[in-house]
């Protein structure tokens, strides 16, 4: 089901301007949200998905991915099924357990960053099916959110969707208990830009999950690996450790599904360590510790 307009105006509560950040208003036919600090800045709701992002002011390179999704969104669930047979696995099972780990509980709002067709939302409440959540799902491709629309209609569940940038949230500050990633993050434009926003839009101690293609230290050295990363490139990248903020804390990496898949689980800073890395005005020790030593186990494992 779509969100009710009670839902809706709940929801703008989160919701502000990516431009300027000030408060957005609905307009009375419910088809404009506008910025209430600059009118200026106007984003249609298309069908019940606001759009905050132009066409022309998408990057060439991320133009270029958008386009190919447009494309293939209609078909898109029934082509990442390739991958299972391809690898292996069965990329449902391997994500249920990594969201089986996260601690989600009720009333909380989870943000499924580049949520495609709306799988990991979907997953999400069969993983919890009795826990009252706010899910919000944001992708660049209009065309899989309408895939997303349909599917999350079809099973009952209430979201709501948005068309912006991964690196542009039309969030307020510590909006989000949870934020979760799946695929994606290898190809962003800005990678430390868009974990610095994601950050910003996480609540302290709020749980962030990244996962994306990219096999373990120990797969690239088999001939499976090298065989995978010859037909897939994105399979031989690295976890983006090194573009983590210094506001993220207890910062865990694994992979998943056979070693083809990293997942990286970090908690925000709580309030007293916000404040304290603030005063301070430098990079907060711990994390850079951590990244450089997880960094350096990486390339240990990779000779």
């Amino acid at each position: 089901m779509d969100m009710s307009e009670l839902e809706f105006s709940k929801a703008l509560e989160l919701l502000r301007c990516p431009k300027c950040h000030g408060g957005l208003d609905i307009n009375s036919v419910g088809t404009l949200l506008i910025c209430k600090k600059d009118p200026s800045h106007r984003f249609p709701i298309v069908e019940g998905i606001p759009s905050f992002v132009k066409r022309e002011e998408i990057s060439p390179e991320d133009s270029k991915w958008v386009f190919e999704y447009d494309e293939m969104a209609e078909r898109y669930d029934e082509a990442i099924k390739e991958y299972d047979s391809w690898l292996g696995v069965n990329l449902h099972e391997e994500f249920r357990k990594v969201i089986e780990r996260i601690p989600i509980k009720s009333s909380q709002h989870v943000l499924d960053v580049s949520t495609g067709t709306g799988a990991l939302l979907i997953l999400i409440k069969e993983v919890y099916p009795t826990v009252d959540l706010k899910l919000v799902g944001v992708d660049l491709s209009m065309g899989m959110l309408r895939v997303a629309q349909r599917k999350l209609r079809n099973a009952g569940i209430g979201a709501l969707l948005l068309h912006a940038q991964v690196k542009e949230l039309p969030f307020k500050d510590e909006s989000f208990d949870v934020i979760i990633h799946s695929g994606g993050i290898n190809t962003f434009s800005d990678i430390p830009a868009t974990l610095k926003e994601w950050v910003r839009v996480l609540k302290p101690e709020g749980t962030l999950l990244i996962a994306d293609e990219g096999l373990s230290p120990c797969a690239r050295k088999t001939q499976r690996g090298l065989q995978i990363v010859r037909e897939n490139k994105l399979f031989g990248l690295h976890p983006p450790l090194e573009h983590l903020p210094p506001q993220l804390k207890n910062v865990e990496l694994r992979w998943v599904a056979r070693d083809t898949f990293y997942t990286i689980t970090c908690q925000k800073l709580s309030r007293e360590e916000l404040k304290q890395l603030k005063t301070e005005g430098t990079e907060h020790i711990l994390i850079k510790e951590m990244v450089e030593n997880m960094l350096k186990k990486l390339r240990t494992n990779e000779r």
